[in-house]
């Protein structure tokens, strides 16, 4: 009995054995295969191509047939209000010999004007491509990189990249697993990223980190202006006498019949068409800041709250709002002021904002903070985008996806402890 006693006993510590065991591989396995989905990034590194045909170039010949893809640890978009734009590939660290040449992949599309310079712009050689032409290749031949402190850039010109449409809106959605930094030309001074207005007037551009933005501006940059008459008369007398005011409006439509209504705190206009993007600059003399906006169908009377849309508000100075907004129906906005407790109330935390702005270290606006600020700040006028390197904010409405893979890490490790300890306790 004592033998075969022992005997179950070691049978069963096998089995719960085996049982470990076969936990713990999934869950090794089911790590490693979270982490390589998550690595799969532009521009494979350890991929090799075949270079034979271009082994030559620049009077160098190579080591091998065969050239290492490497990964690009920044990309760099220089955007005017043209479909062409200026890209650059930044690659960091390492270094190479002419000998044994890397490969770097191309944005697809047409290409032109390719350079291979160093951070100080000082041109690497040899410098060749994977095709007949640049136009259409797919690998930039990168023969050297002598030092690892420096930084590699190659660049140029791709074509037919950003869209423009009918009504004047230039467009481009990027989605990028490494940073991306976008630089804009002078004469565009607001950009809208993922539907949300940055002032990038004063500003070099935006940093967009493990990238997935779309990026909107008019190609038209003069407002559309109305104006409104503040009555001298009551709400149920009818004049055009009373003082003026300006609106300014950037959109890629019509605005149509506008009132206001001062009694009421209150100005509405038509939206003509679908997702159509406004920008209006409303005197604080005329309706106060924060605003509250409202899209209700054409023969709606009353606001209720179900019909209150996202907004944004920035840059506010002593005498105007700027709000932003995109409906996306046809219908009526409606856009209700606020009173001068709640006006209060927003300039204490907007000064409260600019002097923690002010003793923050300056680094570039990136893309995640300032939608979280946006949001805890739904009510209140949104400074979200400042100038670069006054703020640290992202418009990426995504959670970090190093975020969420580090919990299910954490997930996945507790159910693998768990069942260990049951298995002992067993």
């Amino acid at each position: 009995m004592t033998v075969l006693w022992k005997m179950q006993k070691c049978s069963k510590f096998q089995s719960q054995s085996k049982i470990l065991y076969k936990s713990i591989f999934c869950g090794i396995f089911t790590v490693l295969l979270v982490f390589s989905i998550n690595l799969q990034v532009y521009g494979e590194s350890n991929e090799r191509i075949d270079i034979s045909k271009y082994v030559d170039v620049d009077g160098y010949t190579f080591a091998s047939d065969f050239a290492e893809v490497i990964q690009t640890d920044k990309l760099i978009f220089e955007i005017g209000k043209d479909s062409t734009v200026h890209v650059k590939h930044i690659i960091a660290n390492d270094a190479w010999s002419p000998l044994e040449p890397k490969l770097i992949k191309t944005l697809p599309g047409k290409h032109s004007n390719l350079q291979i310079t160093d951070q100080d712009g000082a041109y690497l050689r040899p410098m060749g491509f994977v095709g007949e032409t640049f136009e259409e290749s797919e690998y930039i031949i990168a023969g050297q990189k002598a030092a690892k402190a420096y930084d590699l850039v190659a660049e140029y010109d791709l074509e037919n990249f950003l869209e423009l449409s009918d009504d004047g809106l230039w467009s481009k959605h990027l989605v990028y697993p490494h940073d991306v930094m976008i630089y804009l030309d002078d004469e565009i001074e607001i950009v809208f990223a993922n539907d949300r207005p940055v002032d990038v007037a004063s500003a070099k551009g935006i940093n967009c980190v493990g990238c997935d933005i779309r990026i909107e501006f008019f190609n038209e940059s003069d407002p559309i202006i109305k104006k409104v008459v503040r009555n001298e008369n009551k709400l149920e007398e009818v004049s055009n006498t009373g003082e003026e005011f300006t609106l300014e409006f950037m959109s890629n439509g019509e605005i149509e019949k506008l009132n206001f209504i001062d009694e009421l705190n209150y100005l509405s206009f038509n939206v003509n068409k679908e997702n159509q993007i406004f920008l209006v600059k409303i005197p604080l003399d005329l309706l106060l800041s924060p605003y509250y906006v409202y899209l209700t169908e054409y023969d709606q009377e009353i606001l209720v709250e179900s019909d209150q849309i996202r907004k944004s508000e920035y840059g506010q100075t002593e005498t105007h709002a700027n709000v932003s907004f995109r409906p996306g129906t046809e219908g009526v906005i409606h856009v209700v002021g606020s009173n001068e407790m709640e006006h209060e109330k927003l300039l204490a935390k907007l000064e409260k904002r600019m002097d923690k702005a002010v003793g923050e270290v300056n680094e570039p606006p990136s893309l995640t903070d300032g939608i979280k600020n946006d949001d805890e700040l739904e009510n209140d006028t949104k400074n979200l985008y400042e100038e670069w390197g006054d703020t640290n904010e992202d418009t990426n409405e995504d959670t970090n996806e190093d975020t969420i893979i580090f919990i299910i890490v954490v997930v996945i490790a507790i159910i693998i402890i768990g069942i260990i300890i049951k298995l002992k306790k067993n």
